[in-house]
């Protein structure tokens, strides 16, 4: 296995009023050899542990079970949603209200649809939308979760939400508007570690990924062109966190991942090639990774063990070295990409948000100071041609959210 090499680069200063997070120089930990090693490629069996049946099974009319309607409405929509007060001069907050368990995940079909989903406190599957710049009322999707859903569109109208069920199990619930809404939730199997994440490369194709008690990425394809979902198919490796799928298009996907010897892992699929190896990007990474692709690049952010926000770019098929980023981190940062631009968001120990923009080819000087009070990982989107909304869960447990 090549081991890519690395470079610690200079980190770029703090300016202005709110001048955090701290600047971390460059410590020798997150670059320090590991020693841990194993063969991330080697061919793996399932040992009867993530395609078992599962112990203590939920029914799918369990599942699927909902509490009364005025029993959802008192505890997630206890008053109309509203603007906060203006704290960053490229956006406004909104309180969007709710009980939440985990952070919100966006998703967006296009046009001015966006859609939210977070686990609430009593573990079910809460949703809202605007379209057009209204907000609806919190709506209960059931279920019975054990972490944050994970979202995708494959097209106007549709969409999909997996999570973790409390049983270990992979569960999917999906949204067609031309067929009458949500369907029920479906037990998709497997044993899962931590919660899913999901992918979409074109209007036919959903892709599932999930870290089983195993150790092991496991994969699903949903084809709407040929026979619906696919069986699991394990890609190996030795997770410790949650894998983050990305896509550039219809050829494409990545995963990346956190390992159990603490680096960050990457594996690329593509339509000519198939699956290719794992790949060690090296570093000392603390919790999972955060990745976007764009234009034929990937882009991976980590929160390094040293607190601060590293980054690696692969780009005209080969990895660059890594980037310290600076800042000091509460949690992992996350990215979006559009229009030939990027923006990494992060939560800090003052539990502000801050960002910086990767523009014309070269990143803004500063992490730029967006306010707020969030007690969870940034989590953004892009949508609507170019706007940038940023959710999160805010200290009093409630959603919220940045925009522009």
């Amino acid at each position: 296995m090549k081991v890519l090499p690395l470079l610690c680069l200079v980190p770029l200063s703090i300016t202005g009023s709110h001048a955090r997070p701290s600047q971390h120089g460059p410590k020798p930990s997150f670059l320090t050899p590991r020693t841990i090693h194993r063969d991330w490629n080697a061919p793996r069996s399932d040992d009867g542990g993530f395609l078992a049946p599962r112990a203590n099974p939920i029914s799918p009319q369990a599942f699927n079970a909902r509490r009364s309607l005025e029993y959802r409405h008192d505890l997630y929509n206890t008053e109309e949603a509203s603007t906060l007060d203006k704290r960053a001069k490229s956006g406004q907050w909104e309180n969007l209200n709710g009980s939440m368990a985990s952070y919100p995940s966006p998703v967006s079909w296009g046009g001015n649809r966006m859609d939210l989903y977070y686990m609430g406190t009593d573990n079910t599957c809460q949703h809202k939308y605007q379209e057009g710049g209204n907000w609806g009322s919190w709506e209960d999707l059931g279920g019975s979760l054990d972490g944050p859903p994970s979202t995708c569109s494959w097209g106007k109208g549709k969409m999909d939400v997996y999570v973790k069920g409390q049983d270990g199990g992979c569960w999917h619930k999906g949204y067609e508007e031309e067929k009458n809404g949500w369907g029920d939730w479906q037990d998709m199997g497997g044993d899962l570690k931590y919660e899913p994440t999901s992918c979409s490369r074109d209007k036919y194709y959903m892709d599932v990924y999930a870290s089983g008690h195993d150790g092991q990425c496991w994969h699903r394809k949903y084809d709407d062109k040929d026979n619906g979902w696919g069986e699991w198919e394990s890609l190996g490796g030795y997770l410790d966190s949650p894998p983050k799928a990305v896509t550039w298009g219809s050829d494409h996907m990545s995963v990346v991942c956190k390992g159990d010897d603490g680096g960050a892992w990457h594996r690329k699929w593509s339509d000519n090639g198939g699956w290719g190896d794992w790949e060690d990007l090296g570093g000392s990474v603390d919790g999972a990774p955060s990745a976007c692709a764009w234009n034929g690049r990937v882009n991976v952010y980590v929160k390094g063990d040293d607190g601060a926000c590293w980054h690696r770019e692969y780009k005209d098929d080969k990895w660059g070295n890594w980037q310290n980023m600076g800042g000091e981190l509460k949690y992992p940062p996350d990215v979006v990409a559009y229009d030939d631009k990027m923006e990494v968001y992060i939560t800090a120990p003052d539990e502000a948000i801050y960002r910086r923009i990767w523009e014309n080819d070269k990143w803004s000087p500063d992490w730029e100071y967006m306010g707020g009070s969030v007690a969870s990982k940034p989590n953004p989107i892009a949508w609507d041609n170019g706007k940038v909304d940023v959710y999160g869960m805010g200290t009093d447990g409630g959603c919220k959210r940045c925009y522009g």
